[in-house]
């Protein structure tokens, strides 16, 4: 028998999905593999491509050895079954019984959970986060998710939603509109009439473009008034940052970091570190790979 000492991860935003196989120490094992998610596509090509993933990742690893597969994906979800619901990042999957299709497919253990949730479990046991009691961990990308690792256990609430923070109310929409890749686009699209994504934009706040400068700035006041909220909720050690607007952190956490002391309690202010993930582009399918290691 084998010391099934490996697992499978796989993670599933609204632009991109990523899979790979993880060894119990967080290493990742082979080479993993990303491909578009096409989110507004039909299901049934979404699906076909989770298990093309899956399957070339069955084929790297010894029967032997493999522990299951972690899948982390947009939410909200029904964790218990596995279920997406209504997720305005993967609208054609709503109310998919993914846990049980892949399940029944590959005939292997699947666990599944929120991506957020996920990413910041794998920083909480192999990246940033490791040793800390407490984490909160915020994931800014296609879409804005939020997840709390406490003794290194997800908090998942009654529901399983725990995190859900997007749907929130700020200004004239909810913070997802303004804390999020596609938030950045709008936002800049509305100063400018121009249709530009956020690395783009990036690259031009880093030229001195005002528009792009002013965009990070409201971006950032935004992601403050989630984390006071949410630091003022839980108490956490520190704070994670993850997403793929995070490698654009440069442009906007100096002015978190400055701005949000003035917005939690006073104990707080005097510990809480603002990180940024440790596991890199690789933090999705490795926090998905830790659900099955929990």
């Amino acid at each position: 028998m084998g010391t099934r000492d490996l697992a499978i991860g796989l993670d599933i935003g609204g632009t991109k999905m990523k899979c790979g196989v993880v060894d119990a120490g967080g290493k990742v094992i082979g080479s993993p593999r990303e491909v578009p998610t096409n989110a507004r596509g039909p299901r049934e090509k979404i699906v076909a491509g989770i298990l093309d993933l899956l399957n070339e990742a069955l084929s790297q690893v010894p029967e032997n050895r493999l522990r299951g597969i972690g899948i982390g994906c947009s939410g909200p979800l029904d964790i218990i079954s596995g279920t997406i619901l209504k997720c305005n990042t993967l609208p054609t999957m709503h109310n998919y019984p993914l846990k049980h299709i892949v399940e029944l497919t590959t005939c292997k253990e699947v666990h599944m959970n929120n991506d957020a949730n996920a990413m910041m479990l794998g920083e909480a046991v192999w990246g940033a986060g490791r040793g800390r009691s407490s984490l909160l961990g915020i994931t800014l990308g296609t879409g804005c998710g939020c997840a709390f690792i406490n003794d290194g256990r997800i908090w998942t609430g009654y529901t399983g939603n725990a995190g859900e923070i997007w749907q929130s109310p700020y200004r004239d929409g909810v913070i997802e509109d303004y804390v999020s890749g596609p938030g950045l686009a709008n936002m800049y699209k509305a100063l400018t009439g121009q249709d530009v994504d956020g690395k783009e934009i990036a690259e031009r706040a880093r030229a001195g473009e005002e528009a792009a400068i002013d965009v990070f700035n409201q971006f950032a006041d935004g992601l403050v008034f989630a984390l006071a909220w949410t630091i003022n909720t839980v108490d956490p050690d520190a704070v994670i940052l993850g997403g793929s607007v995070v490698n654009s952190s440069d442009l906007f956490l100096t002015r978190v970091r400055s701005m949000l002391p003035k917005y939690i309690t006073q104990e707080a202010a005097e510990h809480i570190e603002i990180l940024t993930a440790g596991l890199g582009n690789n933090a999705g399918f490795i926090g998905a790979a830790a659900l099955m290691f929990e």
